[in-house]
């Protein structure tokens, strides 16, 4: 199993356990199976178990979903599926909750328990833990693209923003109010990210806010009137008009200009490249405190090539919302689009998200797809629909109250359909959808085979600290006295214009040394450009150090505890390793995680995305450019890395917490059950056991690892049933 020539050796056994289990396929139809290694998750032959009766739910808003869906169903001459046993159940809402399979321990304390509560109080559980936060991370995410690795630490900062936001429960409504409304520094208010993702783009940005929280897509009408839905170019713009005025760079020279500009005439004469350095030194000096939002006077008009009768090219344009009550563009203009955004009378705010957090739930959504409604949009359960966007609004946003609703439904303890769902089809809901993990789920599944309370280990939070860095070293010039800027940008300007016309030399003979194409000179003039251009980079580094410095001396109290290195914010060596990547935070005792590297965090406490490469990115990590374009595509790549990649012989070392219990196990019997209770959350059925001891028999030792295999490699594993 090392090697790619294994494959077609090992692959029917883990059908064999299938097919001999249940009487799924005959021998020719395995071998078609084996020969096609994309169907390896496709949903075929999932193991049945025998259902447990559903009780009527507790909870009005549950009992009135059943009634709506059971209406749905009745109308349509079609029948509910059967209850979901309590061993399907379990699997289900640790994988739809947290977002990764219950480890052993936790799906037998559940399937033991004889509480007839004992459903809602699990799902109850489920919500309220650090789990829920990161499987719902993971959900916000991929829909609002969020890149950790942008612009300083915004990416970061904005992240842990999202997860703040989850673990405090904020309202949902005021979770998007504070996104769209967000001004001020990064390190005050993470919520800024949500313009800095898109700097540079306020058109899209806009473009991107319709169709996450309005399910409606403008960007057609960018560039003309909608082709297939009603808004037209102006609309567009009148939208965009609310927000293009948002500056993701909070730009401090222009407070400095008009006093620079006086300093120079007063004193010595510069000349015009001079005049440049010392505009650029003083920019340089001021950059801590451009990392943030602000709004600016920036006005927004059609385009030139705008051929339309209702306006003319270059007309300015008014803010205006494209549908509802009319938002005030005038006065603070953001703060109205926020309020018209984001309130209970704009139903196509509150229908998107509670058709957003069904699909999350059953694996489809009342409308398809959830972000393009259009006038004529119809929902394949029209009263359910109305129902879940009044509940919404009853429930004051509250997404948790919502969520734990529609888990305790019966609809939703049914089992799923395991036929083909098409998209472009109403569904009526007989039972949630059948469908395969998110890269997440199946990563944040194998840390839990792995590694002890997986939930719990965080990465550092040394951005932070640097964070705090970055916040002081901005207080602290913003302290700085004007005059002194100027004095210093005056000091090193006459230093930066030598150095720009050094590098200016330099690229030149660098450009005819590569067309000579003698590549010694190239190396040496391509090194000396190098050289030039971090020494003007310290330039400004060393400029903003002495400013500080100064200031530190006039008012050491005010500055002295929270003085950074020179020229930089802080970082703490103590939360880095030496590659500068975060290092772990001690929130539970870290010690349990001793020994298992660096490797098994959950999903969320990875960058977004993950690089190229990474297990996430190869079973469909979205790339955060584009809104939800994961992927829960089978593919070849997918079923060779679960097959014989690294990652399976890291499952099966000796330290993992499966491992561990299997070893501890007293025979080859209760082996079989650990295995199949951390990959599966049940206990293997007698014939299932039976093909085990005939493997063990056949292989001895080594037949334990091609149990783990095919067991890992199964559709059992690898979908949410």
């Amino acid at each position: 199993m090392s090697n790619s020539s294994c494959i077609l050796r090992e692959i029917p056994w883990s059908f064999k356990i299938a097919a001999r289990a249940h009487g799924a396929l005959s021998g020719l139809e395995l071998s078609f199976h084996v020969m096609k290694l994309r169907l390896l998750f496709s949903p075929l032959f999932l193991l049945i178990f025998i259902a447990a009766p559903l009780r009527a739910a507790e909870d009005p808003v549950s009992g009135k979903i059943d009634t709506l869906v059971e209406e749905g169903l009745k109308q349509h001459k079609q029948a509910p599926n059967p209850p979901a046993s309590d061993t399907t159940l379990v699997r289900r809402l640790y994988l739809d909750i947290i977002g990764r399979i219950p480890s052993q321990d936790e799906a037998r304390t559940f399937t033991e328990s004889t509480d007839p509560a004992k459903r809602p109080k699990l799902i109850d559980q489920l919500l309220a833990s650090e789990g829920y936060v990161s499987h719902a991370y993971n959900w916000w995410s991929d829909i609002l693209r969020v890149q950790t690795g942008q612009r300083d630490e915004s990416g970061t900062a904005y992240a842990e923003w999202i997860k703040d936001a989850l673990r405090t429960n904020q309202p949902y409504d005021q979770f998007v109010n504070n996104m769209v409304t967000a001004k001020g520094f990064v390190w005050d208010n993470g919520a800024v990210g949500y313009y800095v993702r898109d700097a540079g783009m306020p058109l899209d940005n806009m473009s991107n806010t319709a169709q996450i929280f309005l399910g409606t897509r403008l960007v057609c009408a960018q560039c003309h009137n909608h082709p297939f839905d009603k808004w037209t170019q102006k609309d567009y713009y009148q939208m965009a008009a609310y927000t293009y005025g948002v500056d993701t760079e909070i730009n401090p020279r222009s407070i400095y200009r008009r006093l620079a500009e006086q300093e120079m005439k007063a004193g010595k004469k510069l000349s015009d490249p001079e005049q440049r350095s010392m505009r650029k030194m003083i920019e340089d000096i001021l950059e801590p405190l451009k990392y943030g939002v602000q709004d600016s006077e920036r006005q927004l008009k059609l385009p030139g090539d705008y051929k339309y009768d209702d306006a003319k090219p270059g007309d300015d344009v008014k803010a205006k919302t494209i549908f509802g009550d009319r938002a005030n563009g005038k006065r603070d203009a953001r703060d109205h689009y926020g309020e018209w955004l984001t309130s209970p009378q704009n139903p196509r705010f509150t229908t998107v998200i509670a058709n957003r957090l069904w699909k999350r739930a059953f694996g489809m959504g009342l409308i398809e797809p959830v972000d393009d409604f259009k006038d004529d949009t119809a929902a394949s359960n029209p009263a359910l629909m109305r129902y879940l966007s009044e509940q919404i609004v009853q429930l004051r946003f509250d997404t948790k109250k919502m969520l734990r609703a529609i888990y305790n439904s019966r609809a939703y303890q049914r089992e799923a359909t395991r036929t083909e769902v098409a998209e472009d089809a109403p569904y009526y809901f007989p039972g949630p959808v059948l469908r395969r993990m998110t890269a997440e789920q199946v990563w944040d599944s194998i840390c839990t085979l792995v590694i002890p309370n997986p939930d719990l280990r965080k990465r550092g939070e040394s951005y932070k600290q640097r964070l705090t860095g970055m916040k002081n070293e901005a207080e602290q010039l913003k302290a700085c006295p004007p005059q002194d800027i100027v004095a210093v940008a005056r000091k090193y300007a006459e230093t930066d214009a030598d150095l720009e016309l050094r590098i200016r030399s330099a690229r030149n003979k660098l450009n005819e040394a590569r067309q000579e194409n003698v590549s010694e000179d190239v190396k040496a003039t391509q090194k000396k450009l190098n050289e030039l251009n971090a020494e003007r980079d310290n330039l400004a580094l060393k400029a903003r150090a002495e400013l500080i410095a100064k200031q530190a001396d006039k008012n050491k109290s005010q500055f002295v505890s929270s003085k950074p290195a020179p020229g930089m914010a802080p970082k703490a060596p103590a939360m880095m390793d030496e590659k500068g990547v975060p290092t772990m935070v001690p929130m539970a005792d870290a010690g349990q995680w001793k020994g298992y590297g660096d490797e098994f965090f959950r999903a969320a406490e990875l960058p977004s995305p993950a690089p190229g490469g990474h297990f996430l990115r190869e079973f469909g990590q979205g790339s955060r450019e584009v809104i939800e374009n994961s992927s829960r595509e089978a593919s070849v790549g997918q079923a060779l890395d679960l097959m014989n990649g690294p990652l399976f012989s890291k499952i099966t070392m000796d330290s993992t917490v499966m491992m561990k219990s299997f070893r501890d196990a007293k025979d080859d019997d209760a082996r079989t059950g650990v295995l199949f209770m951390s990959l599966y959350g049940r206990q293997p059925s007698d014939t299932e056991r039976a093909i085990v001891r005939e493997t063990i028999a056949e292989k001895q030792k080594d037949g334990w690892k091609d149990v783990i295999w095919a067991l890992l490699n199964s559709r059992e594993f690898i979908f949410v049933q």
